[in-house]
């Protein structure tokens, strides 16, 4: 029988080191000093959890530690939001929150803010921890060519009304956005979508007639224009706001509610995701909807060229000159057809396009107010970017800021705040085209560019060349949300 504290000897065997000693494998007992460490420290440790816990027994001391806990979390979050783009000039507590953004969108002036900050801080700024906004042209070209390798930021989350199918808007894959473009531009810019202005400007004329009215609500009735275009443009048909002279389906009432939401999803994305989850996805707009915006969430850029239109107006109707001077260019035109006995009481889409200054006081209208006031961000690539020497990691938002590229006097002048159509006449052929590049970004650029831009255009210039000629209008109130005008036929 073996003994229990000895190790028999193993004697040597093939493939076994001569030197081999198993005992040196053994773990030697700890002495009594070492365990007496140990108890020691445990001893501690139970005194410490025993405190601890003495410590939080009460309400308020757990309360206070789950605070401490969760503040310090917080500020570790915050701190490592402001350290990755400290280097980008902007104001502090837009670099360690959105709801600086957040609040400017609830109060509708986005653009006017960020204009305000690329004029006191450069043309990069940092408007939210992870994004920033640029004024120039260039960057904006450069951002939205084919080849770059940027891709559409979280902003575009604001439109996905339905989480298992994206809109076009709302895709931010390059290659899946670029399918689905291929496929719904020819119906954008066919000649079918391009020829249905002319018959409701007329329509729209008449019932005025028709209905005595002398008077027209410049925000209202341009979009009822606006949103029968793109209906017929899309569904083959208007879907009769101005044959109502009014809402169809409560579209525009409860669109412009959430308007202000638009913004807000843009710059927290995280709550799309929030707002789909039960129970505020029952609240949801959706395809089953008797009313309201889910009834015809198909129609996109009403409202954009509503506001291109209805700022159009008012500052021609503002500026007594340009306003006599596109007239008279109407009135010659319609003098000219008439010398050629062409009949042509209605001037066409190619009509409108050779009239110079109508071109210039659209574009100038265009520049001076961009009709979308979003950031559009895209997301840096995975190789980083510089922009303006500034560095930009991998992930950042970047936006852009039009209404400052529309007032950047290197490229407008001295006078680029006020309305003056003459400058586009006044340019030499490389002035003209340096502007109208900078004014064509209000349609986006390269692989971005608006679907419905060359419906946008037909609009703008078909209305002004038809009201303009056809009637006599004079601004009873300037407020851009009230915007009431007097009219009267001209002779």
């Amino acid at each position: 029988m073996l003994h229990p504290t000895r190790i028999p000897p193993v004697l040597p065997s093939v493939g076994v080191q001569p030197n081999f000693n198993p005992t040196k494998l053994a773990t030697p007992p700890p002495s009594s000093a070492t365990v007496t460490t140990m108890i020691e420290k445990m001893s501690h440790l139970h005194e410490l959890l025993g405190s601890l816990q003495a410590f939080v027994a009460t309400p308020g001391t757990a309360i206070f530690a789950a605070t401490a806990i969760c503040s310090l979390i917080a500020a570790i979050h915050v701190f490592r939001a402001w350290w990755r783009l400290r280097h980008i000039p902007g104001p502090f507590l837009n670099s360690i929150t959105p709801l600086v953004m957040t609040y400017h969108c609830f109060k509708e002036d986005v653009t006017t803010y960020t204009y305000n900050l690329t004029r006191k801080y450069g043309p990069l700024v940092r408007v939210q921890p992870n994004v920033v906004v640029y004024n120039d042209p260039e960057t904006f070209r450069r951002i939205c060519s084919v080849k770059a390798d940027y891709t559409k930021g979280l902003w575009f989350e604001f439109s996905r009304w339905n989480l298992e199918r994206y809109s076009c808007i709302a895709m931010r894959d390059n290659e899946s956005r670029k399918e689905r473009k291929t496929k719904l531009l020819p119906a954008a810019s066919g000649p079918t979508p391009l020829s249905c202005g002319s018959p409701l400007l007329t329509m729209q004329q008449n019932q005025w007639a028709g209905q005595g009215l002398s008077v027209m609500e410049g925000r209202v009735d341009n979009q009822f224009y606006t949103l029968d275009v793109a209906t017929s443009a899309t569904f083959g048909k208007p879907f009769g706001f101005l044959k109502k002279d009014g809402d169809v389906e409560k579209y525009l009432e409860i669109t412009e509610s959430m308007t202000p939401m638009f913004g807000i999803l843009g710059t927290l994305p995280w709550l799309v995701y929030v707002m789909h989850a039960w129970p505020l996805n029952r609240m949801m707009p959706g395809e089953g909807d008797k009313v309201g915006f889910g009834r015809m969430m198909n129609v996109a850029g009403s409202e954009t060229t509503s506001v291109a239109l209805r700022m159009a107006l008012l500052s021609i109707l503002t500026t007594p000159s340009a306003y006599r001077k596109l007239q008279a260019e109407i009135d010659n035109f319609h003098a000219d057809k008439a010398a050629e006995a062409d009949d042509k009481s209605v001037i066409t889409y190619a009509d409108a396009r050779t009239l110079p200054y109508l071109q210039a006081v659209i574009r100038e209208a265009l520049r001076l107010w961009p009709p979308s006031a979003g950031l559009f961000t895209k997301e840096v690539p995975k190789a980083g970017d510089s922009i303006h020497g500034y560095y930009l990691p991998p992930g950042t938002e970047v936006g852009q800021c039009l209404s400052s590229v529309g007032k950047l006097p290197r490229i407008w002048g001295a006078d680029a705040d006020l309305f003056y159509p003459e400058r586009w006449l006044e340019a030499t052929p490389e002035k003209f085209e340096e502007m109208q590049a900078a004014v064509d970004l209000v349609f986006s650029s390269g692989k971005y560019v608006c679907l419905g831009k060359h419906i946008a255009w037909m609009e703008l210039l078909k209305f002004f060349a038809e009201v303009i000629g056809s009637l006599a209008w004079d601004p009873i109130t300037w407020l851009t949300t009230d915007f009431w005008i007097r009219f009267t036929r001209r002779e």
